[in-house]
């Protein structure tokens, strides 16, 4: 479907470091937990943009990848974290790789949007396996949530598709979110600040 390397034209990161806060980061060079900025973040974006590690220059967000994304979903715009993703795609669907949304802007507000909305039900009627998530705590893993269910489909067959993803982000933010493990130790460049 996507192969996640090819970079759209025209796009580019410029100030936008969201993947710089939210994920988790466990690679032998560099660790940061999730929901900590690292602390090469700037104003204007990385701080070692030219001389980042190679797990940083080889990631990029879905934004940047998939031009099924218009300009106004860049994550810092959008609040929107838009990823591909590999895991928990059920079998009955002929694609192998779906798309994750992990919303770190205000949730509710995101699922409100006609926007958003239409993302999701052109994807979800499309058979395209769709993924809500919400960032854990700061070191913890985020809840995330398959959207190609009956209910989604149902929702959207009676125009209710604001309510069915209010019902998922009271779902997510009811998770028991779990410690986001480190292995590595190191180079931890989380920042000691809250996000």
């Amino acid at each position: 479907m996507w192969d996640g390397m090819t970079l759209i034209p025209g796009r580019d990161c410029g100030g936008c470091t969201v993947c710089c806060v939210w994920p988790t980061i466990n690679k032998p060079e560099i660790q940061k937990q999730s929901g900590a900025a690292c602390r090469h973040c700037t104003q204007a974006g990385c701080g070692i943009y030219e001389t980042r590690p190679p797990v940083c220059r080889s990631y990029f967000c879905a934004w940047r990848t998939v031009d099924i994304f218009g300009d106004d979903w860049r994550p810092d715009k959008s609040g929107v974290l838009p990823y591909i993703e590999t895991e928990g795609i059920a079998e009955n669907f002929d694609l192998s790789t779906g798309i994750g949304l992990m919303l770190v802007g205000n949730p509710l507000k995101i699922v409100r949007q006609k926007w958003f909305q239409d993302f999701i039900v052109t994807g979800v009627m499309s058979s395209v396996p769709l993924f809500l998530s919400l960032p854990g705590p700061r070191g913890h893993q985020a809840a995330t949530v398959s959207l190609n269910t009956e209910q989604m489909v149902e929702a959207i067959d009676r125009g209710m598709v604001k309510d069915a993803l209010e019902a998922a982000i009271k779902l997510l933010r009811g998770w028991d979110f779990q410690p986001a493990v480190i292995t590595y130790s190191g180079n931890d460049v989380s920042s000691p600040e809250e996000v």
